[in-house]
């Protein structure tokens, strides 16, 4: 009996907290420069990757990445945008994208 009345306990509090957004796994903070995934591989980024497109930062895990993201770009932008990422500023508006690669 002790152990049901905690195991009700506990999904209570579960039940309350989480839609409150104090209990959260893995859901994404929506602030700009929120992104830490790469929007083609899905791993984690290297902020030393990156192209400028629209105005906007976006990070890449690995050098194949970029040209990839070029074939389609909106369509890696509306999958952040759908995830809640939200990316960064980039430091000045560019007419041609831009990439840095170490």
């Amino acid at each position: 009996m002790k152990r049901l009345a905690w195991t009700m306990a506990v999904v209570l509090l579960f039940a309350v907290l989480t839609p409150l957004g104090v209990l959260t796994v893995g859901q994404v903070d929506a602030a700009p420069g929120n992104q830490q995934l790469c929007p083609v591989m899905g791993f984690e980024i290297n902020r030393e990757l990156f192209t400028d497109y629209q105005g906007k930062r976006v990070y890449f895990c690995c050098p194949s990445c970029p040209p990839e993201f070029k074939k389609t770009p909106d369509t890696y932008m509306a999958a952040m945008e759908a995830d809640g990422v939200v990316p960064e500023d980039a430091p000045a508006a560019q007419a041609e994208p831009k990439q840095r690669t170490s």
